[in-house]
Parts: C-alpha cells; structure tokens; sequence
C-alpha cells in the first residue's frame, strides 16, 4: 500500500468510528501503520476493513485489516452434502480395521442424530 492509502484509510476509520479512533499524532500514526500496511496489498487490505465494519463496533487493528480471512465460524462446519460426500467417500473404502469401522459407524450415528436423521 502507499504511504497516500494508508492515510486515506485512518481518515476512513476515524469517520467511520467517530470517538472510538482518535489520532492525536497523525504522523507518527500514519509512520507506524505505513512500517506493517507497505507491503499489504490495498484491495485485501479495505476489503477486509469493509467486513470489519459490517461486524464490529470497534475500530479494527492492524491485525485485523491484513488477514488472510476474517474468521468465520460457518465455514468450519461442512454442509449436509459435504458430510454426505464425506460419508460415501468412508463408506468406499474397503481396507479399514474393524475398529475403525466402529469409530466411523459412530460418527455416522452422531452426525444423523445432529442433522435430526436418526
């Protein structure tokens, strides 16, 4: 990011978070977020501070504006097709122990019982 992003992104914030972001040393704020934001790339940094927005009523950190992906607890659990499909593929395999069978049929059990297919 330049050095004229970074600056226009602090104003964003403090607009956007009025009495939350208060810079009293401009320069030396835009000194310090300009040593991390340099090499972040200026579209996944602002697209990452627009999800903040939608989710915090908080001004974001640096830490927040340069991650890969803001974390989201849905995408950690599969969807009904995903789990059938990982299902099927447990079910195809034909070389597992007896024990393994045991501990996958009930894995089976728990997940029909979560999705209310018991």
């Amino acid at each position: 990011m330049e050095r004229r992003q970074i600056a226009e992104l602090l104003d964003s914030i403090q607009s956007s978070y009025p009495g939350k972001f208060v810079v009293q040393e401009p320069t030396r704020l835009l000194d310090s977020w300009e040593r991390v934001l340099q090499k972040q790339d200026y579209e996944k940094v602002m697209r990452n501070f627009y999800r903040h927005l939608e989710s915090s009523v908080f001004p974001p950190t640096i830490a927040d504006l340069v991650k890969k992906r803001p974390l989201d607890r849905m995408d950690s659990i599969p969807s009904v097709d995903e789990t059938l499909e990982y299902l099927r593929l447990i079910e195809s395999k034909s070389e597992i122990s007896e024990e393994a069978a045991y501990s996958i049929e009930e894995s089976k059990a728990q997940i029909r019982k979560i999705l209310g297919r018991s």
